[in-house]
């Protein structure tokens, strides 16, 4: 019977008849909308299998447990909240939603899931136009897709969780449709746009002697696009912008237990300060696949980084978008959404009939003659040495985990490739299919293995400057793909859709509608590494499903709409009906009260003693504030918490230059969150809440916060009990802290070779970036400083002295006058050094 759930809808035998719809031309509507996704902290972050417990369990703070994990380690708190953004454009005719979310993959059943809802309040037919696309940050929970083999890179499917995600993004979705507001659209794209490897780089060694196109240099290096989609209304005020290129989202590594939207979020949160009002920021990925995050360590703290990556990629963005042309022309949109299936058999790549390249068809214990390539290097086919019936993992390797497990090639990189079925007895221990799957185990083929989902869009005449400064009205093509695109993948899928369907722009989107692992072409897969170990379907399957979107693409050569899969031949997975767990939160009735003790195993992310309530003074940059209180159970309530500042005698929230409160939601403030007792989880506890902010003003006045009263103010939930499933009765709470008072920072004047140096230094503790050329935890250039000489008469007299950059310091090229006693440094924002020495010496 287990069967039975996963078979796919067979092809119709008769035509299905109906009346010719055409594409239609019209204006732009847009609406957009963002907000966190309801994550409850406890869940367990996806990305990094080394959080399983069974694979090392990365990241484990403590002896914690949550009612949201099963073998992954949970996560512990939050640096920034996992964001959903959404951008929904309408030309009169058609419809296109375009998701971003934090998490580390998309998933094919999340997509219907949100076509049904949307269809269903909207009474529109959204049927393969959401797209669903990912950050791919390794930091954010990831237990909300069902596909078994990627229980190993975020936990088994919780129903909760993925309700939970899916009701976040129904919400924006619908209130963007219902925001919907005539428009002006435009593109542009640059190339080269961040050539010293400042935000992102390329990470993979193995194909850089690699030479597959003769305009492009072996090795291709990382893909060196950027484009955006600039939205403005019809008035020419900003509504939201789309920013594409392809960067990882491992900023931060596997013993992070800290919420995040790692690199891309960062990069978010400086761009949006840009804007004098809050427009939606979203950067939807590249090629990101075989690209890192740069940055640089000197910034310090793993934070600070993530800032100083959104500081050096801020400048490009925001020129670019200034410069995107925006039209209110009517254009044409349409959207194709398809599953391809995929098995041994099946997957074949053909490259417009100019190679015939195959698997053979599967024979239980076949000796490959494991040559790759013939003597004028090119791939032979059939490629024997892919021999495996369900697919296979770990291919790449320089030494394969289990020697007798393997596919049986025993040349690179082949040899390292273990049969999924062999693999999958290792899943079903770990992740206890026996209490989950019907038949106790997970089902051959592995379903998500069987489909891929992807869509491809077309929509134009559109407005577009090119990476020549021309400005161009042509057709845009998205492709959105299921995994992590690479950069010759991506330059490969450019060549092909302007070879073969005559399209100039092209955006490859990764990691959206559905996942497969990585996407390389078979060239770049069969020089193994760390890349091609993670797909099932081995060279020829980044490939072939790029063919089946070229194939699906032609339906757009014509003015007729075709419809989606009129003879149900590409249909999603089909997934089982999941019953919500029934793990109950704690009623907590102290919720919202400040602690008065902290328990013996409170846990907070940075090395600092923790403190119950905040420090009556904090200096700028320098000092933490901290505030602990009991708040509800983590499956209600994740406390929202503003900053707020007393004026006049009112207290209101502080804005950054947007018009966002600084919250929560930003790098501004951390959230922790540690139960009493640790576990187990299904026991009564209490739990605690610690809330910290290093006192930074926003990314034009980092050291310059205006100094006086400040405090943060809580709101959040606690469970109200009757019920036995999500979505959970609650009641709200509200406190707010004790009131400190922010007051210039100390700048640290020292005697140099070439004269008098001045910093602001970082503490030890230090998480946020401070300036761009200095350190979170050291040397700090403070703004414009001026320079006093201390006279032994006790006058000062001001030195016209320039202070000038050097090793992230201030540098005076000063020589004391006769009589002076000392020295005092003071930058525009009032922070104040001063040294003294004695005169007599």
């Amino acid at each position: 019977m287990i069967w039975l759930l996963f078979a796919c809808n067979q092809p119709t035998s008769e035509p299905v008849k109906r009346t010719p719809v055409y594409i239609q031309s019209g204006t732009p509507k847009a609406g957009v909308s963002e907000m966190p996704i309801d994550f409850p902290v406890g869940s367990p972050m996806g990305g990094y299998s080394s959080r399983c417990n069974y694979l090392g369990g990365a990241g484990d703070v403590d002896k914690r447990q949550s009612a949201y994990t099963v073998a992954f380690n949970s996560s512990a708190g939050i640096q920034t909240p996992a964001m959903a953004k959404v951008m929904w454009l309408e030309n009169g005719d058609q419809h296109f939603v375009i998701y971003k979310a934090d998490v580390i993959y998309s998933y094919d059943n999340l997509v219907e899931e949100m076509e049904d809802r949307l269809g269903t309040a909207t009474g529109l037919d959204l049927d393969g136009k959401v797209m669903i696309t990912t950050s791919h940050t390794h930091n954010a929970p990831a237990n909300f897709s069902d596909q078994i083999h990627f229980y190993l890179g975020g936990d088994r499917y919780n129903e909760e969780i993925f309700q939970r995600f899916a009701t976040s993004l129904e919400t924006i979705g619908l209130e963007a449709y219902n925001n919907r507001k005539d428009a002006a659209i435009g593109f542009s794209y640059a190339k080269d746009w961040d050539p010293d490897n400042l935000v992102y780089r390329d990470r993979r060694e193995n194909n850089d002697e690699l030479a597959i196109w003769d305009d492009v240099p072996p090795g291709y290096g990382k893909d060196p696009y950027l484009w955006i989609l600039r939205v403005d209304d019809a008035d020419g005020t900003p509504m939201g912008m789309l920013f594409h290129f392809g960067i990882h989202g491992t900023s931060l590594n596997d013993d992070n237990a800290m919420i995040s939207t790692d690199s891309t979020g960062h990069i978010e949160y400086i761009l949006q300060q840009q804007f004098d009002h809050p427009i939606m920021v979203s950067h939807i990925q590249g090629s990101g696949g075989d690209v890192s995050p740069a940055g640089t360590s000197a910034h310090g703290h793993e934070y600070a980084r993530m800032e100083g990556i959104g500081e050096y990629a801020v400048d490009a963005i925001y020129d670019l978008w200034e410069r995107t042309p925006v039209s209110t022309e009517p254009f044409t949109m349409e959207t194709v959404s398809r599953s391809a299936p995929q098995s041994q058999e099946e997957i074949v790549v053909t490259r417009n009939d100019t190679v015939d390249w195959r698997y053979i068809p599967f024979e239980q214990d076949y000796v490959p003659d494991d040559i790759i390539f013939d003597e004028n290097g090119e791939i032979i086919s059939p490629l024997d040495e892919f021999n495996a019936k369900y697919g296979a993992v770990f291919c790449g390797y320089d030494d394969p985990l289990i020697s007798t497990v393997t596919i049986g090639a025993t040349v690179y990189p082949y040899d390292g490739c273990m049969q999924v079925d062999l693999i999958s007895y290792v899943i079903n221990g770990v992740f206890e299919l026996s209490e989950f799957w019907e038949g106790g185990e997970a089902p051959l083929p592995l379903p998500s293995s069987s489909d891929a989902a992807f869509s491809t869009t077309r929509l134009g005449p559109v407005s577009i400057l090119t990476a020549d400064e021309e400005v161009v009205s042509e057709d845009v093509l998205f492709g959105f793909f299921p995994g992590e695109t690479t950069g010759m993948w991506g330059e490969q899928f450019r060549r092909r859709v302007q070879a073969e369907l005559g399209y100039e722009f092209t955006i490859p989107v990764g990691y959206a509608q559905d996942h497969e692992g990585y996407l390389l072409i078979p060239e770049d897969w069969l020089q193994g590494g760390y890349e091609a170990n993670i797909n099932l379907w081995g060279p020829l399957q980044g490939e072939y499903i790029m063919e089946k979107a070229l194939e699906a693409s032609v339906n757009f050569s014509t003015d007729l709409l075709e419809p989606q899969d009129p003879q149900n031949q590409w249909q999603p997975t089909s997934y089982p009906v999941r019953e919500l767990p029934s793990e109950i939160p704690d009623i907590t009735p102290t919720a919202g009260t400040p602690m008065s003790s902290f328990p013996e195993d409170f846990w907070i992310p940075l090395e600092i003693e923790p403190q119950l309530q905040p420090d009556i003074e904090i200096r700028r940059a320098q000092d933490l504030v901290q505030f602990s209180f009991e708040g509800g159970d983590p499956g209600v309530d994740t406390p929202r918490v503003i900053l707020e500042v007393e004026q006049d005698g009112e207290w209101i929230e502080v804005l950054d230059p947007s018009g966002r409160p600084v919250s929560e939601q930003m790098p501004d403030i951390l959230l922790a969150y540690t139960p009493t007792p640790l576990y187990p989880y299904y026991n009564e506890q209490s739990h605690y809440w610690w809330v910290a902010w290093q006192a930074i003003g926003d990314r034009f006045d980092r050291m310059g916060l205006p100094t006086g009263n400040y405090r943060f103010h809580i709101y959040g939930k606690s469970f109200t009990g009757n019920a036995t499933q999500w979505p959970w009765p609650t009641e709200d709470y509200e406190l707010t802290s004790p009131s400190f008072s922010i007051v210039p920072a100390d700048l640290h004047i020292q005697e140099e070779e070439q004269g008098l140096s001045v910093s602001l230094v970082g503490p030890e503790w230090g998480y946020r970036l401070i300036d761009v050329n200095g350190s979170s935890k050291g040397d700090n250039p403070p703004m414009s400083p001026t320079l006093s000489w201390i006279m032994d008469d006790g006058t000062e007299t001001e030195d016209a002295a320039v202070a000038t950059l050097q090793n992230s310091k201030m540098i005076f090229d000063v020589t004391p006058p006769e009589n002076a006693i000392g020295v005092r440094v003071t930058d525009i924002y009032n922070n104040t050094g001063s040294l003294t020495w004695d005169a007599t010496e």
